[in-house]
């Protein structure tokens, strides 16, 4: 699916998530119904088959489904199908969370450290640099054990690495360009 196509998708997504003030439910209903057709390849390839209809794809959805999903995740996933875009899924969620900071004006920091980050760990990572960036912040905390020490930060095109991994691969650079 072009890049296009998917941003139109997710927005619309966002707009009416917002409208409704369901934007968490659809998010987490929508990650669960993607994760499930990622994990099943054999379902997955029956809901990407077009020789089968889609009238009993969407009984197949309504089955694995009913019970774990709202009416609204129902409707867009039913659309996705109908329109042969529900493989790009995860795609449209992806471009669905960027656009929801956004709307809401916040800007997401990933911090990658060895070990999780405390609370007051984190307040004073989105402190500095919401003072520096002039932005509001949401900062996401991920586990990388290859990192030994310190920490990765990434916002926007951003990546700030203080981490002993980053250190002795620059350090390797500059041994290997050494004249």
């Amino acid at each position: 699916m072009k890049i296009a196509g998917i941003k139109h998708y997710s927005k619309a997504l966002v707009e009416i998530a917002h409208e409704n003030n369901c934007w968490d439910e659809i998010l987490a209903d929508l990650e669960s119904v993607d994760d499930k057709i990622n994990e099943n390849l054999d379902f997955k390839k029956y809901l990407d088959d077009r020789q089968i209809s889609f009238e009993k794809k969407k009984e197949a959805l309504k089955t694995v489904f009913q019970d774990f999903i709202s009416n609204r995740t129902y409707n867009f996933i039913y659309l996705l199908l109908k329109n042969n875009k529900l493989m790009s899924l995860s795609s449209i969620v992806e471009f669905a969370k960027k656009h929801d900071l956004k709307e809401r004006d916040l800007m997401e920091v990933i911090v990658e450290s060895v070990v999780a980050l405390s609370p007051k760990q984190e307040k004073k990572i989105v402190e500095i640099l919401s003072e520096k960036m002039g932005a509001k912040l949401i900062l996401k905390n991920i586990i990388n054990k290859d990192l030994i020490a310190g920490i990765r930060i990434f916002f926007g095109d951003t990546e700030i690495d203080s981490s002993l991994q980053g250190k002795i691969l620059r350090l390797k650079q500059q041994i290997e360009n050494y004249e």
